[in-house]
């Protein structure tokens, strides 16, 4: 596996700069469509990204520097230790993608190993399943907004969950890691971490809220970068004519690889979306696209978290939401 792995990252350093190139050439000949495509690019992320993330950003932010991932990893170590293999502090990262959506719990799972709560192989186990798009981006954008029913967006979210939480429990069970350091959990135990932290660590709330909303707001602007940057490249394989000839599922699918929101876009345009429309979207959105895979190694990228055994762990999550959601549409 590691041999495999390995391989894999050293084809993506050969590949990855020949593309880079193409596309800075492809952006010089083709200036008109790549700035509609760009203005694109930043609507959807004024309009739909920054409104449903920034509170998220801000309030998981703020949670970090009041102390409560230390009361939570008390509270939690029953559930997170026997279920995951991973210590109770984990279940901050998984609560804070399943709620706030990608790339979360990324930036979640990179804070815990920074500050030394995780060690490297818990925070890579983290990853494989608490990186996850949010309940208002599949219930919101895609069901209300995109195909027009709230049921359908709660049908793809719990597709989604259920696929997340499997890979967390496949992983501990084909992957089995160190049993974390058990201590004495409860809720007594919980208040007492967090006043001790309290006690020794918190720098007073005016501090940590201007701390929490200046890094919401630097990690929303990297967000929308990476945002336009993909749109910008989907409309440069579009006008290349790469599209060309594919039914709207597959230009969907091939766009849902690259950025999940124009991707299930380009998915929900059948009317009605049928029961394979939903399997591809559940699929798409479980992988997330390589735009949030990019803004994920952004914030891994000052940890020892390795970023190959993530993707692999994306894309089994996106069979597994996929076979979920046909199973509940049929």
């Amino acid at each position: 596996m590691k041999i495999v792995l390995k391989n894999f990252s050293t084809n993506l350093g050969i590949i990855i700069p020949i593309i880079v190139v193409l596309f800075n050439i492809f952006l010089i000949l083709n200036p008109s469509e790549m700035i509609l495509a760009s203005k694109d690019g930043l609507l959807l992320w004024f309009n739909q990204v920054l409104p449903t993330l920034l509170p998220f950003v801000v309030g998981a932010n703020m949670l970090a520097g009041l102390g409560f991932i230390h009361f939570m990893g008390n509270l939690m170590a029953p559930v997170m230790i026997p279920l995951f293999r991973v210590p109770g502090a984990g279940a901050f990262a998984l609560l804070t993608g399943l709620s706030s959506g990608y790339p979360l719990g990324a930036k979640a799972v990179a804070h815990l190993r920074e500050t030394g709560q995780v060690k490297k192989h818990e925070a890579q186990r983290l990853m494989t399943f608490c990186n996850n798009a949010g309940p208002l981006f599949v219930v919101g954008f895609v069901g209300v907004g995109l195909l027009g029913s709230a049921r359908l967006g709660y049908l793809l979210l719990l597709s989604h969950v259920l696929a997340a939480l499997f890979i967390g429990i496949l992983y501990r069970i084909l992957f089995p890691i160190e049993m974390p350091q058990k201590s004495s959990s409860g809720l007594r135990q919980a208040f007492r971490a967090y006043r001790n932290f309290r006690q020794n660590q918190y720098e007073g709330f005016g501090q940590v809220m201007g701390a929490s909303v200046k890094n919401a707001m630097e990690s929303m602007v990297l967000v929308g970068g990476f945002i336009i940057v993909f749109c910008v490249l989907i409309k440069a394989l579009e006008v290349a004519g790469l599209f060309v000839g594919l039914s709207y599922m597959q230009s969907g699918f091939a766009a849902g690889l690259l950025e999940v929101a124009n991707g299930a876009k380009m998915l929900s345009q059948g009317e009605p979306p049928n029961q394979m429309a939903l399997v591809v979207i559940a699929a798409v959105i479980s992988f997330g696209g390589f735009s949030v895979h990019a803004q994920t190694a952004h914030f891994i990228r000052n940890t020892d978290i390795e970023f190959a055994p993530y993707l692999l762990a994306k894309v089994l999550q996106a069979l597994v939401a996929g076979g979920i959601c046909w199973l509940l549409v049929g």
